[in-house]
């Protein structure tokens, strides 16, 4: 609101009122702003995909409702898009309502218990008025940018068009309808809007569930997410994804059946199976950019865990319990000393650099990046092991911090060396304002020569507070506070009542990755943790 507006309503209504208390909306997602980078490596070696993506037979069901919608709208002589929405709508609410009323679990239950399963037993649910509107208005239906719907497009499961259907995918559509057929009754599907009971609708889980896919769905899965990749016409997307799955299937046919954290750790190495199929130009850029990706979801975790120790710190009480500001020189001294408590090398070293090159030479026997796997300098362990100290021991963050930058360093530095293309640079380095790694490591080398302490004065100021101002004041025309931490006089303080929660690793898509790929057949999985290649 302009001040102009405000001028005018105070003009416009005179007089003493009686208001309600100020209150800010809080916003804490990604507040030193390196986010974006991570994200940008998890769309280019993980495209089409997303971190809620697991079932084959949601690609399926959406593409047969939106043929199953635009067929019977056209039979009925109705064109209307709108309609023919609608209809889609109310055949997902017919799957959603069996998988609830069969016990399974449905994305989106929360909304439809809430409204149509309220239905009393032994009643019909009318498709029309107020609770049916209430409904879609507070579900989030399967095709929702967070939900499937991106993917459902990304793998051409559906064009742009949504009641277009491309020939690969119509067998499964097919098989699909004949199977639908034997459970639901035709009037369900008509335009006008029918009211249906529960007893109508409860088979078409049990004949349908959403995590039992046909072996024709699996087949025809499997063109749309990895064997299009290898045909001339194969977008550059389906390309970088085919290579990435060829790349983790040759990664479990060597190290066998794995948990996500096994298969990252072997990720980080960017070292080739022996036996892999597929363009190896291809999987090569797959296995780099992978390695890069551990490597900046350590960094980002690293200098996050950061920011939640300086708050816990400036949070820390004075005289009459009031927290005082606290300078940048108390704060590198703090971090300085809690550092060399923790880590031997560290404390050993006078000056950056020396820190820097311990770190480089303890793996200099495996060489870097396969050394970041290896117990000591190994990302997937260093990441746990900042989580878990930001629940437990708060001051083990600065120690745990610094091998980190170091050992990203050391990985990035080694990569840097590999020539790759363009396309794969700018995805690294192409956004300067969110720290990316090769920025990060310059930024250490040129102060190699300083005192080892110099380090903390660089990582708070710069990469922690200087980033969190910058994108605090970035975003900040929405009115919602996202400032933390803020210059008082004679040091740094908080500016929240309560301190940020704990950080953890961007979610990296790895999880929808293996779950997909196990639910169309292209790996096995051996149980809700592990999988392991077809023929391991």
């Amino acid at each position: 609101m302009k001040l102009a507006e405000i001028d005018k309503m105070m003009d416009e209504a005179r007089g003493v009122r009686v208001v309600s208390n100020l209150t800010v909306e809080e916003s804490g997602v990604d507040p030193i702003g390196l986010r974006q980078i991570n994200l940008d490596l998890m769309d280019h070696v993980a495209p089409g995909i997303n971190n809620v993506t697991q079932h084959v037979r949601y690609y399926t069901f959406m593409a047969w409702a939106a043929w199953k919608a635009s067929s019977q709208a056209q039979l009925e002589g109705v064109d209307d898009p709108k309609i023919i929405s609608d209809l889609m709508e109310r055949y997902e609410a017919y799957y959603a309502w069996s998988h609830l009323l069969d016990g399974r679990q449905f994305r989106g239950a929360v909304p439809l218990k809430q409204t149509i399963a309220r239905t009393p037993e032994g009643q019909s649910f009318h498709f029309e008025g107020k609770i049916w509107d209430d409904y879609k208005r507070t579900r989030t239906n399967i095709m929702a940018p967070t939900e499937y719907g991106p993917s459902i497009k990304a793998l051409r499961y559906l064009r742009l068009d949504e009641s277009v259907v491309p020939d690969q995918v119509m067998p499964a559509v097919m098989e699909f309808e004949v199977r639908v057929q034997k459970v639901l009754p035709p009037h369900l599907f008509a335009v006008t809007p029918p009211s249906v009971s529960a007893s109508e609708i409860a088979d078409f889980a049990k004949e349908l569930a959403v995590d039992k896919p046909s072996d024709v769905e699996q087949r025809v899965f499997r063109v749309m997410f990895h064997s299009l990749g290898s045909a001339e016409s194969a977008s550059s997307a389906m390309r970088r994804r085919k290579a990435t799955i060829d790349y983790l299937m040759g990664v479990l046919k060597e190290i066998g059946p794995s948990t996500e954290d096994e298969i990252r750790r072997r990720f980080v190495e960017n070292r080739l199976p022996v036996n892999f199929e597929g363009n190896v130009e291809d999987v090569t850029h797959s296995a780099i950019m992978l390695s890069f990706l551990q490597a900046r979801q350590l960094q980002r975790l690293a200098t996050e865990a950061m920011l939640l120790w300086t708050e816990r710190v400036l949070s820390e009480d004075s005289d009459g319990g009031l927290s005082r500001p606290v300078p940048t020189e108390e704060l590198v001294g703090r971090a300085d000393e809690a550092a060399a408590n923790l880590d031997d090398a560290y404390s050993g070293a006078t000056t950056v650099g020396d820190y820097l090159r311990s770190i480089e030479l303890s793996g200099r026997s495996t060489g870097w990046p396969a050394s970041a796997a290896q117990s000591g300098t190994a990302v997937v362990d260093l990441m746990n092991a900042l989580r878990e100290a930001q629940r437990r021991d708060i001051t083990r963050v600065p120690g745990l911090a610094a091998r980190s930058l170091a050992v990203v360093k050391a990985i990035n530095d080694a990569l840097s060396l590999t020539e790759i293309p363009q396309t794969l640079r700018r995805v690294l380095d192409g956004r300067p304002d969110r720290l990316p790694m090769d920025l990060m490591s310059k930024r250490l080398q040129a102060i190699s020569d300083r005192p080892r302490a110099s380090m903390w004065a660089e990582v708070i100021e710069a990469w922690v507070i200087g980033q969190h101002v910058h994108w605090s004041a970035v975003r900040g025309g929405d009115g919602k506070q996202r400032l933390r931490i803020g210059l008082e006089g004679a040091g740094w303080m908080r500016v929240r009542k309560r301190a940020t929660g704990n950080f953890v690793p961007t979610p990296d898509r790895l999880y929808t990755m293996l779950a997909l790929s196990a639910s169309c057949g292209i790996i096995r999985r051996i149980d809700e943790d592990r999988f392991a290649a077809q023929n391991a």
